[in-house]
Parts: structure tokens; sequence; C-alpha cells
């Protein structure tokens, strides 16, 4: 699967370049932020703008969301999401495509976005539940305005403590729902949102879901700020603590040669984790 890199801001130039890009919406006020990812996109970088639900507890508000879109002219959107909210989710997800598609603004009917939706809830059966309405939001907006009927279902690394992990979330709830829906013509793409603490478990995901379209994640920048060599703690079996993402972590620097060193090991074994080549390429 592809793996979109997430660095602090100062490092864009070094890690944020490439053909798969995640930006956060609340971020794009930077100006130098949006000109990286808007000259990314000009060299013809794939951008998912992903709406800061995970940093803010739910997700920016939808014409906020679209304004960026077309100044970036992303290819994908992150519908509006609340954390661990079925409900609020379900609402929010109807609100959007109200404000894109009902109101005087044209801006997402014009761009069309592929639309990426996150299921929430505070166990598995609310997560199933939220997954199969805005499943069926979406096959009913795709029909009553008109906009792509192929979409995309982000998989919060937040429900990797269920019993069975995201692997079972993927294997018994997505994969026989992607394939029915499929059988019908639409297709459904899957993004891992974040890279779970159990670190190396992507590698068995990526291998087993091979289906699975991308993944995100700060982790290899989070660690390295600590110092903490991944590629050191893979070989060894061991699997370091989270250190936490540091409020300020979008304006760190990653000058350091030391620290910029770990940094790219990290960053590396992500990559390879997520194409599930770990071993193959030991």
């Amino acid at each position: 699967m592809k793996a979109a890199l997430i660095p602090p801001t100062p490092a864009l130039k070094r890690y944020g370049l490439g053909d798969f890009h995640l930006l956060l919406s609340h971020l794009l006020e930077d100006p130098h932020y949006f000109i990286h990812y808007r000259r990314q996109r000009d060299q013809g970088a794939y951008l998912v703008l992903d709406n800061s639900a995970h940093e803010h507890g739910s997700g920016d508000n939808a014409m906020n969301l679209a304004h960026w879109a077309r100044e970036l002219a992303a290819q994908e959107v992150v519908v509006p999401d609340a954390l661990e909210d079925a409900e609020k989710t379900v609402e929010a997800a109807l609100c959007a495509h109200e404000a894109w598609h009902e109101g005087d603004s044209e801006i997402m009917v014009n761009l069309d976005p592929a639309l990426m939706y996150v299921p929430q809830g505070r166990d598995y059966q609310t997560w199933r539940d939220c997954l199969e309405c805005l499943v069926d939001i979406h096959t009913f907006a795709a029909k009553r305005y008109k906009i792509r009927q192929d979409f995309v279902i982000g998989i919060s690394k937040d429900y990797e403590t269920w019993s069975g992990g995201t692997l079972r979330l993927l294997e018994n709830d997505i994969y026989p729902l992607r394939a029915h829906l499929l059988q019908r013509g639409i297709k459904m793409q899957v993004h891992l949102l974040g890279w779970g603490r159990y670190l190396w478990r992507l590698e068995e995901i990526a291998a087993t879901c091979p289906w699975v379209r991308s993944t995100d994640s700060a982790k290899p920048f989070v660690y390295a700020l600590k110092n903490i060599d991944l590629v050191t703690a893979y070989e060894e079996g061991t699997t370091p603590d989270y250190p936490t993402r540091p409020k300020n972590y979008f304006r760190r620097k990653m000058e350091d040669a030391f620290l910029d060193h770990v940094a790219l090991r990290n960053v590396g074994l992500f990559q390879l984790l997520a194409s599930g080549q770990v071993k193959a390429a030991a």
C-alpha cells in the first residue's frame, strides 16, 4: 500500500515529496504548507485533504474543506466525522452533502473529488452501524447529485485495540462489503488512517490485505524526535512505547544530522512495512 508521510512543516522539502500525500486542513492557513502541497499537486501528486478530526475531535467545516479542495485541486476529500461518535459522524456526512450539493456553491460539483468516509463508534457494533450508514449515504448521494459512485473508507487506528484489531475489521467487515459493492459496479478503496501503536502489525496487514490502497503517519518523525530508531527495535523484536506527538510538532525543525538520520531510517521502515516487504528486503 502507498504510505503518506506527515512530517513537521519545516521538513516538508525533505520529507513532503512524492506522488501521494495526506494534508491536514487546519494547517493550510500556513502559506508555506499550502504552497508546498500546491506545487506537489502541480507536479502530478495525488492529494487527500483530511478534515483534521484527529487533531480537533471533529472534522473541519464542510465548506472550508470545499474551499481548500478547490485551491489545491485536491483529488480526494475526507468527509467530516466525529471521533468515536457514530451519530454525529452520520449527521456530519449528511450535512456535508447538503452544504456541497444543495446550496449555491458549485465547488464540489465542479471539482468532483473522491470522498473518504470514516466510520466511528464507541464500540464495534456502533462502528459497524456507522459504516453501513455512511455507505448508504454515499450511494444515495451519488445517484441524487450525480457525483462519482466510487468512494473511499478510512479505518482509524483508534480501533486497533478491539478484538482482532484492524485486520479483523478489514477481513470480516470491509472485504465482504467491498466485494458486494464491486458486484454492483461500485469500487470502494480503503485507507488506513494512521500507523497503529502495534507497529509491526502493519506488515501483516499489508501482506494479508494487498487490496488496501494506502496509509499515513507522523510516527516516523515523532519517534525520531525522541531519538528512537525503529529499525533497531524491529530487528530486536521490541515495540517502543509511543512518545506521543508533541503539541508543537508541526513547527519542529529536524536539522540535527543524527535526528535526521533516525527519521530517514524510520521513514524507510514505515514504507517497507506498508508494502509488506520488510522480510523480503532484509
